[in-house]
Parts: C-alpha cells; sequence; structure tokens
C-alpha cells in the first residue's frame, strides 16, 4: 500500500509540473483594470500568439490589448470641464517572454500603443510605450487566471497632467 501512495504522488506531481505542456498556440484574456489616474477603473482583454510554441521552457508571445474606461464623476484635464463623463480607450501590441516552472509562468514584456481621452466635445490621442511584468497559474490546462502590473509613459503630452503611470490588471486567460 506505501509504494502505491508513493507512486501515486509521484505520477501527480509529475503532472503538476508538467501541467503547461499542451503546448497552446493562442491566448485570450479578460480582466479588470485599475490605474492610477481618473477614471481609474476599467476593463481589458488581450489576445496572444505564441512564437515558440515548442520550447520547453521560455515562452514568447505577441499580445494585441485593448483597455476601457469610464467615469461619470472623473476630474477633467480641460481647465473649463469639471466632473463631466471620461472615456479612455487604450489599445496595443507587446513582446512578452515568460518562463514556464510549473504552475506558475512569470513574465516580463515591452510595446507600444496609442491612448485616446475623451470627454463631452473634446478629445486627444497619446502614443506610449509601456513595460509590463506578471504571472499567470495554471489551474486547468486551458484556463489560466493572471495578476500583471504595467508601467507606461506617454509621448507628446503637454496637455495632460500625468506623462506617466501605472497599471494592474488582474484576470482570466483561456488558451486553446
Amino acid at each position: 500500500m506505501k509504494k502505491i501512495l508513493i507512486l501515486i504522488i509521484g505520477l501527480f506531481s509529475t503532472q503538476l509540473i508538467n501541467a503547461d505542456n499542451t503546448y497552446a498556440q493562442w491566448g485570450i484574456g479578460a480582466g479588470v483594470e485599475i490605474r492610477d489616474e481618473d477614471p481609474t477603473t476599467g476593463v481589458g482583454i488581450k489576445l496572444e500568439r505564441e512564437l515558440l510554441s515548442k520550447a520547453p521552457i521560455v515562452d514568447l508571445n505577441l499580445r494585441g490589448h485593448f483597455s476601457w474606461f469610464s467615469d461619470e464623476n472623473a476630474e477633467s484635464i480641460y481647465p473649463s470641464a469639471i466632473n463631466t463623463p471620461v472615456d479612455v480607450y487604450d489599445y496595443g501590441a507587446a513582446l512578452v517572454f515568460g518562463v514556464k516552472l510549473g504552475l506558475v509562468k512569470p513574465y516580463v514584456g515591452a510595446g507600444i500603443g496609442t491612448e485616446r481621452y475623451s470627454e463631452e466635445n473634446n478629445s486627444m490621442d497619446n502614443f506610449y510605450w509601456n513595460g509590463l511584468g506578471g504571472a499567470e497559474i495554471t489551474l486547468l490546462p486551458y484556463l489560466k487566471p493572471f495578476i500583471e502590473f504595467r508601467y507606461s509613459k506617454l509621448v507628446d503630452t503637454d496637455e495632460i497632467r500625468y506623462d506617466n503611470y501605472n497599471r494592474l490588471a488582474i484576470g482570466v486567460n483561456f488558451r486553446f
């Protein structure tokens, strides 16, 4: 009985270590995003394509992402508009490098994108670059919760008070 129990634990342990061997090439993720400027809370989606599908430990993905933030009572960046509805849309692309460590895959990446800030009749577009880091946890072969921190630097933002901002994203990836 002792040998059978050791064998079962051993087989289960190897499955946990190799739980990410499904070689998923596409991923779709969604989650909540919190940033340090108004509007502070939003939603985001991302689409990833794995570039190194057969690599045993390393992971390289090309990612496209879209985020939407909205608030009725956000402070305006324009002096004449106070407490007006504000919408912020941003979309971009990034290259993400990860390391598969059993159930956890830490990753880092860098990318570019554009942000559209609009309120009532005013809107502006800004270009940005960003760096990101996070971790993905394998609960099931296809479902992977993640937590991610992103630092963005806006370019040519003479009218905006904040030219760099931080963002925390928490969500779930579906890999297939």
